[in-house]
């Protein structure tokens, strides 16, 4: 049965990928051992850039209804005039990287995510990130370096979008500060020493357990 699988005296433990999905698990199987990996960001390819065009980029894939009412919000009051809006949808990993380089400002309308990696790849190349945090991602989705929206408010979507394209317009330091600062945390918290650290101490640890199963049998 599925979805008693974690209560299968078989299982010695499970991974996670956010402090969520942690919780989540912890709450419905308390008994459950569970090891947090930290998801690295590749970055050499999601590598920060500065210089930008006037552009936003999103992925329609989940939400899209969401994300053609926040764009048209925001068309109909002139806000995106002199932006160009890029859906990423069918790119590989490196046409994805190379068109958030490019890109002012990532618009985020994944829900439910396990972490939300586009999100955080997205701050790795330099972008202002707005909107959902999926759960998975509310650890990054610190204000201080990024806009947080809580899922299904479309109104407070647009808002944010257009308080980050007036701040672009008048005080463009601060968005160029807020944008360095997002890259460096997500590069210091998702490294992949991080994440390899994780993985060993995680298999370690499994692995002296079923050692210490077998000694005592």
């Amino acid at each position: 049965d599925l979805r008693t699988i974690y209560k299968d005296e078989n299982v010695a433990a499970a991974m996670v990928v956010s402090e969520n999905n942690r919780e989540y698990l912890s709450f419905a199987f308390p008994d459950l051992r569970i090891f947090r990996i930290h998801n690295a960001i590749n970055r050499d390819l999601f590598s920060f850039r500065e210089d930008k065009k006037r552009q936003i980029c999103f992925m329609p894939r989940k939400n899209p209804e969401h994300a053609i009412q926040v764009i048209s919000l925001l068309k109909h009051g002139g806000d995106l005039d002199g932006f160009a809006i890029v859906p990423i949808e069918g790119k590989t990993e490196k046409e994805t990287a190379r068109i958030m380089q490019e890109s002012l400002i990532f618009l985020s309308f994944g829900y439910p995510e396990g972490f939300s990696l586009p999100p955080a790849e997205a701050m790795s190349c330099g972008c202002i990130v707005i909107g959902y945090h999926g759960m998975g991602g509310r650890e990054y989705f610190n204000p201080n370096y990024c806009f947080p929206v809580e899922m299904g408010d479309i109104l407070e979507f647009a808002k944010q979008v257009r308080k980050v394209l007036e701040m672009i317009n008048q005080r463009p330091e601060t968005i160029q500060r807020m944008a360095r600062k997002a890259a460096a945390f997500i590069n210091e918290c998702y490294s992949e020493e991080r994440e390899r650290n994780d993985v060993i101490e995680c298999w370690t640890e499994i692995m002296h357990g079923v050692q210490s199963s077998k000694s005592s049998a």
